[in-house]
């Protein structure tokens, strides 16, 4: 805090630009609105996002970072809720975040208590990611927690092992808790990763057994997509798999599900 923003050497990614580029890359996919997930855990770079999307109903809403480890996440959270667009966090540190540690989870009861949600990340952890969410899930249960990318699940084509659906079982008993299908191009294990949704089906119906269609939650990774596709084919790829569902479960997934889970009230 205090620190002026953007800093000099900002890399390309952090430039004011970036809404108009966003804007420009999604609109052959016919998105009309969007919510932010994330900044840095620096409460200036969370104004600043806020900031750069002033006035822009495009940008419905942020997903912001605050460092659940200190101890004036409090203090912070009440500076930022006061923006009816910063909806929740995702907790994120250079360092890994020990999610049983009394103060991580005191702090989360307070995300809970304000009617805000938590976006959890467990890239690449398997069972033990899965777990680790499950636990905090259970810890505390009014907390609206939303896990990203598939549940971290890096994807190679083949039907996941037992431990890991069973994990996923376990997790899915939570009714607090969201799946988000998004950045699945980053989670294959093949690279460039495949565009037809085949390659993804093991994974997506164990999700979708599991969640159901009231709980999982369309979501880019944009501009990591840049990686491996672009923006349009990565949301024709999901739209292939929840098209055979149903005009119903396509509106859930893509808006319906995420008013929820954030609390944006939308119609």
């Amino acid at each position: 805090e205090g620190t002026p923003w953007p800093p000099k050497n900002a890399t390309v990614l952090y430039k004011p630009h970036l809404p108009a580029e966003f804007k420009q890359v999604s609109k052959e996919s016919g998105l009309t609105g969007v919510v932010i997930v994330e900044a840095s855990n620096r409460l200036a770079d969370n104004k600043w996002v806020l900031d750069l999307i002033e006035g822009d109903e495009f940008f419905v809403a942020l997903v912001g970072n605050i460092d659940p480890t200190n101890d004036t996440f409090k203090e912070q959270l009440n500076v930022l809720k006061k923006d009816k667009r910063f909806v929740g966090v995702r907790a994120r540190n250079p360092k890994p975040i020990d999610y049983t540690n009394a103060t991580v989870l005191k702090n989360f009861e307070a995300l809970a208590k304000e009617g805000l949600s938590l976006d959890f990340l467990c890239n690449g952890q398997g069972v033990k990611g899965v777990q680790e969410v499950d636990a905090v899930a259970r810890a505390v249960p009014g907390l609206r927690i939303v896990v990203d990318h598939v549940l971290g699940y890096n994807i190679d084509g083949k039907q996941p092992g037992q431990d890991w659906i069973d994990a996923v079982e376990r997790l899915a008993q939570n009714k607090n808790v969201y799946c988000k299908i998004s950045g699945l191009y980053q989670r294959c294990v093949q690279q460039p990763a495949p565009s037809d949704s085949q390659h993804y089906l093991e994974v997506l119906d164990v999700l979708y057994k599991n969640f159901g269609q009231k709980r999982v939650v369309f979501g880019s990774n944009w501009p990591c997509t840049k990686k491996s596709g672009d923006y349009s084919s990565y949301v024709r790829l999901v739209n292939a798999y929840f098209a055979s569902k149903g005009q119903e479960a396509c509106e859930d997934y893509f808006w319906r599900n995420a008013s929820t889970a954030y609390g944006l009230g939308l119609k």
